[in-house]
């Protein structure tokens, strides 16, 4: 037993002397640095939209169906079931900052491009469209890396045992982030091929990191099994549910690799809210220079490293990009946060590893300048939305006050007993925010939202935990279709008109649109 101990003890000991301290430093200050720039707003205001309603954590069904069961475990015991943003952001500086020291010691990253590559991770599209609504996943994204790490530093069988349940984890919290772990694998296959691996070893690297995604994936299901058979639960048959997921089959998964291959360059390189025309050159001049640098190293190498490099290179953007092509092309920005590892390929290529040193800096110079200046419009943007999502909270919970005072105003309401009913759409309605001058963000693609009750369950969110209020709301939208269909509801006008709220058959009513 003392024997057991004293290895136990000597192997933590060496694995903390291998801990590279200035390396460490440098991804934790550059992601506290960069998190607190962008985002400092959201971790210290508190505006409540869309999904973001739930500030008490009681979604557990929905996380059920939509496979995401470790959620309910993890909120609870770990975050707090309080949506609170400040506890929110320091998680995320931690776990961002321990993402990119896994990387930067997997790639063998100067501590200039893991700075850069945390950087990029913390402040892109991806985390802005989720800390808007409080639900950045940087505990996924840890674990699909820390896979990726366990499966490369660990024992034989110890390396499969842990990647699997790193994975199970990954994917049991939010499943688009096993594309850090995809592409990471993928990545690592091409800084072999580049070191020259022969077709052996290289293939048998390949065959390794697919086995241990299938682990990972078959722990998954049967994790998922389990928890739906004890709760009784059935998996969500919607755009963003697994259900659907399933029932693909090879000829689906075959016609959807080219929209796949579209979807990753047009994300990155096409125009959205968040990526304006600055952001777009420079993405398109890092792909410039990826493929100059790709050049660089294959010039004099042999048939077999080039045919390796490019295949890996080739796969890259699939990898990166898989949840589109498994959830049917049905993907937006904040399930695509792997998409930004991208920039790893320039980074590595002009001297961003110790393993590629470059004969020259002026490469490395300019990839870390254009990485730089997405950084710097990266949290540009996020501030950004972060005021347009604060403008919208104030303006709805301005109207929606109004609107229960209009209500109780009503003969025969009763609060807390008459059944309250908001008839139409709130995104078409009146509720609605609108300023020109953000327009970039009222297009929807950082997932923003012009009202912040939009979908049934909110209703429900908004009137408990925002507004306090023991109004009896209906929050069940095939109920509320039901109301709106009345020949009386439908003869009202619209909010906000003279007359947008009466009593109908002993429901008070709001009309909001037709």
């Amino acid at each position: 037993m003392m024997q057991l101990l004293q290895k136990s003890e000597d192997a933590v000991c060496g694995w903390l002397r291998g801990i590279d301290a200035a390396l460490l430093r440098t991804v934790a200050a550059a992601a506290a640095l960069c998190m607190l720039l962008a985002h400092g707003f959201a971790f210290t205001n508190l505006f409540p939209n869309h999904d973001s309603t739930v500030l008490v954590f009681d979604a557990q069904w929905t996380m059920y169906v939509l496979g995401r069961w470790a959620q309910n475990l993890y909120f609870p015991l770990v975050r707090g079931k309080i949506a609170a943003p400040w506890l929110i952001g320091a998680f995320s500086i931690v776990y961002l900052a321990l993402t990119g020291y896994i990387i930067a010691k997997l790639l063998h990253l100067r501590r200039w491009s893991a700075a850069l590559l945390t950087g990029l991770l913390g402040t892109c599209a991806s985390v802005t469209a989720q800390l808007a609504t409080y639900t950045y996943e940087t505990d996924a994204m840890l674990l699909a890396c820390a896979a990726v790490w366990c499966s490369r530093r660990l024992p034989r069988l110890w390396d499969y045992a842990g990647a699997a349940v790193c994975l199970c984890g990954c994917l049991a919290l939010y499943q688009s982030y096993i594309q850090f772990a995809v592409g990471l694998y993928l990545l690592l296959l091409l800084q072999s091929a580049l070191q020259g691996a022969e077709w052996r070893p290289w293939l048998r690297q390949g065959v390794g990191a697919l086995l241990t995604l299938a682990l990972g994936a078959v722990l998954y299901v049967v994790s998922l099994k389990v928890s739906l058979a004890l709760t009784g639960y059935q998996l969500a048959d919607t755009g963003n549910g697994l259900a659907q997921m399933f029932r693909l089959g090879p000829a689906a998964v075959l016609a959807g690799i080219p929209a796949t291959y579209g979807n990753f360059f047009k994300t990155l390189l096409g125009y959205s809210g968040w990526n304006d025309r600055g952001m777009r050159a420079a993405t398109a001049l890092l792909f410039v220079l990826a493929a100059a640098g790709l050049v660089l190293r294959l010039r004099g190498r042999g048939g077999r490293t080039a045919a390796q490099v490019l295949l890996a290179a080739a796969l890259l953007p699939l990898g990166l990009n898989v949840s589109c092509l498994l959830a049917s092309g049905n993907v937006y920005i904040l399930m695509q946060h792997a998409l930004f590892l991208v920039y790893l390929v320039p980074m590595v290529l002009f001297g961003g590893s110790v393993l590629f040193p470059a004969e020259r800096r002026t490469g490395g110079a300019l990839v870390g300048l254009l990485c730089a200046f997405l950084i710097l419009r990266s949290m540009i943007c996020a501030n950004g939305a972060y005021v347009y999502t604060k403008l919208v909270y104030d303006n709805t919970a301005r109207q929606m006050t109004q609107i229960m005072a209009d209500v109780g105003k009503l003969d025969g309401y009763k609060p807390g007993t008459t059944p309250v009913a908001f008839a139409g759409t709130f995104t078409d309605s009146n509720l609605t925010y609108h300023d020109p001058a953000f327009s970039r963000y009222e297009e929807g693609s950082l997932h923003q939202v012009n009202v912040a009750v939009t979908y049934d369950g909110t209703i429900k969110w908004w009137f408990q935990h925002v507004m306090g209020s023991s109004a009896a709301v209906l929050a069940d939208q095939t109920t509320l279709d039901a109301v709106g269909k009345k020949a009386a509801v439908q003869a009202m006008p619209n909010y906000p008109a003279q007359g947008y709220c009466a009593m109908v058959d002993g429901t008070a009513v709001i009309k909001l649109s037709d």
